[in-house]
C-alpha cells in the first residue's frame, strides 16, 4: 500500500513538474508601467490594445499617473516596475538613486515644446530680466534651460513663475505673463493673444526632449526576457501604426481619452521612434543629452547629487530586442 501511494505521488509530481511546470505555479505578474496622458505614449497603448505584449509573452499594465514625485516614489519602493517619461525627468528625479535604467525611446519632440511670448520679446535673448511661467523639472523647463544657454543666458537671468506647463500656457493666453515655456496646444494657440508668437521650439533642438521607458534595475536583472519582449512588442506596435495609421490613431486616441482630431494634431509635434532611431539614439546620443542635462540642472541649483549618465541607461535589452 505504501509503495502504491509512493507511485501515485511520483505520478502526481511527474504531471505537476514535468516540462518544468508546477501545479501551484502562479502566472508572472504584469509589468506595471506608469505614464502621464501624452500622445507620445500612444504606441504603448496600441501595443496593449492590439495584444502585442501578450503575443510576446509578457503582460503589461499601463497606469496613468500625472504626478511625477509620487511616480518616482512608487518606483523607488518597488510598487511600480517601469516609467515612461522624458530623459530630463530621469535626470531631475535622479534615476540613479531611485534605481531605474532607460531601455527604449518612444518619441522625439519635434516642435511639441517651446517658448511663447508677446510681440516685444522677439528672441530668447530678449527674455533677460523678464518673468517666465514655467514648471521646474518639466520637459518645457529643460528646453528653456537649453534655449537660454544657447542665447548666452542662464536661468538666473530671468524670473521664473513656477506653474505646470499647461497652466503656464493658459496664463499667457489670459495675459497674466509675458512669456511661458509650455507645449501644445498652447504653442499653436499663442497667436490668439494679440502679438503672441513662438520664439523657440524643439524643432531647433532635435534629440533634446525624448520620451523613454525605464525599468527598475531589479526588474531588468530578474525579468530580462520580459523587458526584451516589452521592447519587441513596442516595435510591433510601431510597425502596425506605420501600416495602419488611421485605425491605430483612433485606437490610441480612445485609449488616451483624447479626441481624435486633437490627437492627430498633436502628432505633428512628435516623432514616434522605431528600431533605427532607437539604435542611433542609444549608440551615444542619450548619454550626451544626459551629460548636458546633468550640467544644466546642477548649474540651475536643481540637482545636488552626482549622477553618472551611464548608470541610468541600459542598452543591453534594446540590442537584444533588435537582434531578432
Amino acid at each position: 500500500m505504501r509503495r502504491r501511494l509512493m507511485c501515485m505521488s511520483a505520478l502526481f509530481l511527474a504531471l505537476s513538474f514535468g516540462a518544468g511546470g508546477s501545479a501551484f505555479a502562479q502566472p508572472k505578474p504584469a509589468l506595471k508601467v506608469a505614464m502621464s496622458t501624452w500622445v507620445g505614449y500612444g504606441l504603448l497603448h496600441l501595443a496593449k490594445e492590439k495584444g502585442f505584449f501578450s503575443a510576446r509573452g509578457v503582460e503589461v499594465e499601463l497606469i496613468t499617473v500625472q504626478d511625477k514625485p509620487s511616480t518616482a516614489a512608487a518606483l523607488a519602493t518597488g510598487r511600480l516596475d517601469g516609467w515612461a517619461t522624458t530623459v530630463d525627468t530621469f535626470i531631475f528625479y535622479n534615476a540613479q538613486k531611485i534605481g531605474v535604467k532607460q531601455v527604449v525611446a518612444v518619441d522625439f519632440s519635434a516642435g511639441g515644446e517651446g517658448i511663447i511670448s508677446v510681440a516685444s520679446i522677439k528672441t530668447v535673448a530678449d527674455l533677460k530680466g523678464k518673468t517666465i511661467a514655467a514648471e521646474e523639472g518639466s520637459s518645457t523647463y529643460f528646453f528653456l534651460l537649453n534655449a537660454l544657454q544657447d542665447a548666452g543666458l542662464t536661468i538666473r537671468d530671468v524670473k521664473i513663475q513656477n506653474m505646470r506647463a499647461g497652466d503656464a500656457g493658459a496664463a499667457f493666453a489670459a495675459g497674466r505673463v509675458d512669456a511661458a515655456a509650455t507645449w501644445d496646444p498652447w504653442l499653436k494657440n499663442a497667436s490668439k493673444r494679440k502679438g503672441g508668437h513662438v520664439i523657440a521650439d524643439t524643432r531647433t533642438k532635435p534629440g533634446l526632449i525624448v520620451d523613454t521607458v525605464a525599468f527598475r534595475r531589479e526588474v531588468i536583472e530578474k525579468r530580462r526576457p520580459d523587458v526584451v519582449n516589452f521592447i519587441r512588442a513596442y516595435f510591433d506596435a510601431f510597425g502596425y501604426w506605420k501600416a495602419n495609421p488611421d485605425e491605430s490613431n483612433a485606437l490610441m486616441a480612445k485609449a488616451l481619452g483624447i479626441k481624435l482630431p486633437e490627437f492627430k494634431d498633436s502628432l505633428a509635434g512628435i516623432e514616434f521612434t522605431g528600431q533605427d532611431a532607437n539604435r542611433r539614439y542609444f549608440a551615444g546620443e542619450i548619454n550626451r543629452v544626459t551629460s548636458a542635462g546633468i550640467k544644466s540642472y546642477r548649474e540651475a541649483g536643481l540637482l545636488k547629487d552626482q549622477v553618472d549618465p551611464a548608470s541610468i541607461v541600459d542598452s543591453g535589452p534594446l540590442l537584444e530586442a533588435l537582434s531578432k
